[in-house]
């Protein structure tokens, strides 16, 4: 449950930020009257293919600093993969004009830093409140209040 948990917040961190990256493309960089409504589905679909890539970490045990940053790298490549590619099938951008491609690794690059930042402090604030119930029941025990 706990995975499930994590992956939808992630997909809607992801989702909410392509929404604003499609408004900031569709009203300043390329600006058009319309949005095609497929863009509709595939932006969900997208994202979903993207918080997939979250399982690519363990949950059962702690990353060195090492694999931690191997693993990210892998992680955002393959979010490049999936971003650019499916970008390309549904013609998010021009692959012809190098503007276009820029722009999107750009916009790939700041998601990715902003999901994984929010998602990191999000991880963080959870660790210390259950170091803080742990230090809560280890001082009740120690006081003889809880018994095993």
């Amino acid at each position: 449950m706990r995975k499930i948990r994590f992956l939808f917040n992630v997909f809607s961190r992801v989702t909410a930020c392509v929404v604003i990256a499609v408004a900031a493309f569709t009203t300043i960089l390329e600006p058009t009257d319309t949005v095609e409504t497929a863009v509709l589905w595939q932006i969900p679909a997208v994202s979903a293919l993207c918080a997939l890539t979250c399982l690519i970490y363990p949950w059962d045990r702690t990353l060195g600093k090492a694999e931690m940053g191997i693993r990210t790298l892998i992680h955002y490549l393959l979010i490049n993969g999936i971003v650019l590619g499916a970008g390309f099938w549904f013609r998010w951008y021009r692959i012809d004009r190098i503007q276009s491609i820029a722009a999107m690794l750009i916009t790939i690059a700041l998601i990715f830093a902003l999901v994984s930042a929010v998602t990191w402090a999000q991880r963080a604030e959870e660790a210390k409140r259950m170091n803080e119930r742990l230090r809560e029941y280890q001082e009740k025990k120690a006081k003889g209040e809880i018994m095993d």
